[in-house]
């Protein structure tokens, strides 16, 4: 971790902590892309004030129109987004019945369903509430992250340098009040899906599991992937190490 990415951290982490129990943090896992495409079109119909309150009249009386396959999608994309800023259990349930059914918009219905949520849980609590979005969600108090332990060059890791892995890995992310979901093994990485607390010192934890590993013999590199928009598929992590490998090993000029 750079020093500069390390300062706005401790910064973050300064703020969380004064939050304190006014923080939520949203369980689902959205593309980022799609929450910023959705969070734009959202910006750019409110620039019209009056045509958005007709948009969101509009939207509540006809919500049969999300359910119409003969409406075009852009539309039912801004009914969703009109309907997610009505604070009204009975919309929320409208865009919860949409967003369970099998359809193109099922990732953009989820982003309406967090907001419509995230308002009404505002006005029942009768607070001010910060709530912390992320691409991999959470649980609970904790983030969700996706990591990957590279091999040293040119190693290819053994079964038993996969339980040490997972066993030191276990180890420090409990002590840290976190919980491992989900890991895998590959020939030269270790993915890891995590949970851990939104406070919890990052660098120190990762350094720490790296080097107990490599105790047993360095077959880790000491720096990871980490990450908590997505979950990187194999062919991105290959494309990941072959072009880091390119930067490292360019080819020579004839």
């Amino acid at each position: 971790m750079e020093k500069q990415e390390e300062k706005q951290w401790n910064s973050m982490n300064d703020l969380l902590s004064k939050i304190g129990s006014q923080l939520n943090i949203l369980e689902e896992e959205i593309d980022v892309d799609i929450q910023h495409t959705y969070m734009g079109m959202l910006e750019k119909l409110l620039k019209n004030e009056k045509s958005f309150k007709s948009l969101c009249k509009r939207a509540q009386e006809k919500t049969d129109r999300l359910f119409d396959e003969r409406v075009d999608e852009k539309e039912k994309q801004q009914m969703l987004i009109a309907l997610a800023t009505i604070d009204d259990i009975a919309i929320y349930r409208t865009i919860e019945t949409f967003q369970k059914q099998d359809s193109k918009l099922k990732k953009w219905a989820t982003v309406a369903l967090q907001q419509s949520r995230m308002l009404i849980q505002s006005t029942l609590m009768d607070e001010s509430t910060v709530y912390v979005s992320t691409g991999l969600g959470g649980q609970g108090s904790l983030l969700r992250y996706f990591c990957v332990y590279l091999a040293n060059d040119n190693t290819l890791l053994k079964s038993f340098q996969y339980d040490i892995a997972r066993k030191e890995t276990e180890l420090v992310i409990t002590k840290a009040q976190g919980k491992i979901e989900e890991y895998a093994f590959f020939d030269k990485y270790i993915t890891f899906t995590l949970l851990l607390p939104i406070e919890a010192e990052l660098k120190e934890i990762f350094e720490s599991i790296i080097d107990e590993c490599n105790t047993y013999g360095h077959f880790l590199k000491e720096n990871i992937i980490i990450t908590n928009v997505k979950k990187l598929t194999p062919q991105e992590i290959d494309h990941f190490l072959a072009t880091q490998a390119q930067k490292q090993n360019p080819a020579q000029p004839l």
